[in-house]
């Protein structure tokens, strides 16, 4: 029984690894989206649509929320405009944010904590030709082409906020003959992901068509660090609508999505980054367009006689689950730990804040991941000590039960009767051995989640090797330790299973050696930490307490 539920165990995790991977591969992207109407918008200076309307098949979103048109390439002569292009840099302490002039855009966020080959790392995608965040998207394509390369004039050249200067607002203004007239606002805060963004849009010369406004972010998101076990996260468009998550790959997106409803926020995100457009007013519901296959997340704002004005909040920055708690509007709900793991999330909190306080004790969250081991396997000391037991009682009593099986090889109900009798006599529990390791199972997987998802870990080095507990081991050394330590807790637990059986769980060690090799070092030190530990309690019940 002690082997089964041990296999069953094991199973149980390689089903847990592999079951995000499984669905990606069978996942049918054609799902419930019906044909919901028309949209004028077009691009400026490369594409104009027809309207004739064709159904477009998201893979999570309702039927609400969808529709596409078929597109008509049409050349157009690019306007010129005149001015000097600008680069205003703000420095919130977080990060150092650059925009341009041309556009009245966001050019680049940089990370300043993060890095990659020794520059921080930017969260905006630099695609040429593309649309920059915080672009006013129109439905005139005449239009377009002036909110998107008029140089807007601005307030400030450059912005450093401080404690002594904590938040100031940058204003990006646009008028030409024609009147039009645009502002932009866009309030930062010192050491904060959180900045305010108000927008005014004026056409009077247009009036008649009853443009339409949208602010984008885009194209995509910049930072994502792809890794071989990163199946298990979803990277692209997300929106929270309705109290769900709608996740657009762009394999659903043809023309545009419209996502309507209880609108909380609309964000690219990947394994560590997001960027977040959460409507406050004027904004009527959230899009998921392409735009020369470019994917771009956006806002439509509520236009009246082709007037809008809109406030939202955007939140550029880094996925840390208090963080984002902290901040609120259901930004939390960015963390998606995927159908199994979201079942035991609410643990993934208590072991992050643990893991935190031991980083602050030595300053080094290899050793942190150690020390949080340790107080699992403390904390489910009294139910692996009973499953020894138990399997050292099981492993006493073989003889017997394989005399009981011989002799009641054609009487099943005679065998299962002399059986419970034999337990009773010896106090065996065959359950013994496997419920306390069942029990462990939600701890396992909320601890895998927060190692695996916590950008804390990111660069974190340990000793000597490791420079990075987030990525693999470049030397192969701890997933081969990690290994070995599995096959000598394999050798020390008794063998009350079929011989088939046991085989099974010998070749185990190595089926694990070859997937750990991919994982992050910090969770194969949490593996063989944890599998020391149990060879210590093992050998101490099996060879010490002999007469326990």
């Amino acid at each position: 029984m002690e082997n089964r539920a041990l296999l069953a165990f094991v199973l149980s995790f390689a089903f847990f690894v592999f079951w995000g991977y499984f669905l990606s591969l069978i996942e049918d992207p054609k799902d419930n989206i019906q044909n919901q109407g028309e949209i004028a918008e077009t691009q400026p200076g490369s594409k104009q649509k027809t309207k004739q309307s064709s159904p477009v098949t998201p893979g999570k979103t309702n039927s609400k929320q969808s529709y596409v048109e078929q597109e008509v390439v049409v050349t157009k002569p690019v306007k010129t405009f005149a001015g000097v292009e600008k680069k205003i840099v703000v420095d919130t302490g977080l990060m150092e944010i650059i925009l341009s002039n041309r556009g009245g855009v966001i050019e680049k966020v940089l990370m300043k904590k993060y890095t990659e080959k020794g520059e921080p790392i930017n969260v905006v995608e630099q695609i040429e030709g593309a649309q920059f965040p915080l672009t006013i998207f129109s439905s005139s394509d005449s239009l377009n082409e002036t909110l998107q390369n008029a140089y807007y004039e601005v307030s400030a050249e450059s912005i450093q906020l401080t404690e002594s200067s904590p938040s100031q607002t940058l204003t990006l203004s646009l008028s030409d003959d024609t009147g039009l007239k645009v502002e932009k606002k866009i309030t930062f805060t010192h050491n904060k992901f959180l900045m305010g963004v108000d927008a005014q849009v004026s056409a009077p010369a247009l009036e008649g068509e009853n443009v339409s406004y949208s602010i984008l972010w885009g194209p995509g998101l910049g930072g994502n660090l792809v890794s071989h076990t990163d199946y298990f996260v979803f990277a692209g468009a997300t929106t929270f609508i309705n109290d769900e998550r709608v996740e657009t790959s762009p394999d659903d997106v043809s023309r545009v999505i419209e996502h309507k409803g209880n609108l909380t926020w609309t964000a690219f995100q990947n394994k560590y980054f997001a960027a977040a457009l959460i409507p406050q007013e004027g904004v009527d519901f959230a899009t998921t367009r392409k735009i020369d296959d470019q994917m771009y997340v956006g806002l439509k704002l509520k236009s009246v006689r082709s007037s809008a004005t809109a406030s939202m909040l955007l939140y550029v920055g880094t996925k840390e689950v208090f963080l984002l708690e902290e901040i609120g509007h259901k930004l939390n709900r960015l963390m998606d730990y995927g159908w199994l793991g979201n079942k035991f999330a609410f643990l993934v909190k208590p072991l992050l804040r643990v893991l935190q306080f031991f980083y602050d004790v030595f300053g080094n969250y290899g050793w942190a991941i150690i020390f949080l081991t340790i107080v699992i396997k403390v904390i489910f000391f009294p139910l692996t000590h009973k499953s020894f037991k138990s399997m050292k009682g099981l492993q006493k009593i073989q003889p017997y039960v394989k005399v009981i099986q011989e002799r009641n090889k054609d009487n099943r109900q005679k065998m299962n009767e002399e059986m419970i009798e034999l337990y009773k006599k010896h106090k065996v529990n065959p359950l013994g051995g496997c419920l306390p390791m069942l029990l462990q199972i939600p701890v396992f997987i909320s601890l895998y989640h927060a190692l695996f998802f916590s950008i804390e870990l990111r660069g974190a080095p340990f000793m000597l090797w490791i420079k990075d507990l987030s990525v693999q081991d470049p030397y192969y050394v701890t997933p081969v330790l990690m290994g070995v330590t599995m096959f000598l807790q394999q050798k020390m637990t008794p063998s009350v299973g079929d011989p088939v059986q046991q085989k099974i769980m010998l070749m185990l060690p190595i089926v694990f050696t070859f997937l750990f090799v991919t994982f992050p070092a910090g969770l194969v030190i949490y593996w063989t930490i944890n599998n020391l530990l149990t060879i210590t309690q093992q050998y101490y019940i099996y060879k010490v307490a002999k007469d326990d």
